[in-house]
């Protein structure tokens, strides 16, 4: 959470705000980190799990370098390049939340004060950026599946010391019922407003 959150500086926000049609930046650093903590949380689940880890582990290697880090304004406003892949949001959203994204995006809206469409479109926005960090430490320490797994479920602790997803991830369907509203609401939390 901490390295996403080094990428997320003030003119980063505003421009991530323009993007989506948001009048209020902070709605958008509040959105920014539920979005990166829910999907760190699912890239993690996805490197504990043998069967689809392998698929985003080699997404990672061939097109998540962390390369899109060095300058996300440029980035996001198009005056620098980027692999088509590595800028595929959507793609990257149905691949770790599937079925669930709508949910997620409602989630997100609830908590940060957006509604669920510029939720939806910062998600696909922030997943490129979610995964470039992830992609940036397993390059820069060589580490295979099982390491990565390893470092985003043990080296990720936020503030209350929870593991990072702890929050969301409990929301991720907690009972297996498939949905994940149900759970947010037993749970009664409120993430963000403090």
């Amino acid at each position: 959470m901490n390295e996403v959150a080094r990428h997320l500086n003030d003119d980063v926000i505003i421009q991530l705000s323009k993007q989506i049609g948001a009048q209020d930046p902070n709605q958008v650093k509040k959105a920014s980190h539920v979005i990166s903590e829910l999907l760190l949380n699912a890239i993690q689940r996805n490197a504990n799990n043998q069967r689809n880890g392998g698929g985003m582990f080699g997404a990672i290697k061939k097109d998540h370098d962390g390369g899109i880090l060095g300058n996300l304004i440029n980035v996001f406003t198009g005056k620098e390049q980027v692999n088509q892949s590595t800028m595929n949001g959507a793609g990257i959203i149905n691949h770790l939340l599937g079925k669930q994204q709508l949910e997620a995006a409602q989630v997100i809206g609830q908590m940060s004060g957006l509604d669920i469409f510029k939720s939806g479109v910062l998600m696909q926005l922030m997943a490129p950026v979610v995964m470039g960090v992830v992609g940036q430490k397993q390059k820069s320490n060589n580490l295979d599946l099982g390491g990565l797994a390893q470092i985003l479920t043990g080296g990720n602790q936020n503030q209350q010391g929870q593991p990072a997803g702890g929050l969301l991830g409990k929301i991720l369907d907690r009972d297996g019922d498939g949905s994940m509203m149900d759970d947010l609401l037993k749970m009664g939390i409120n993430i963000l407003n403090k």
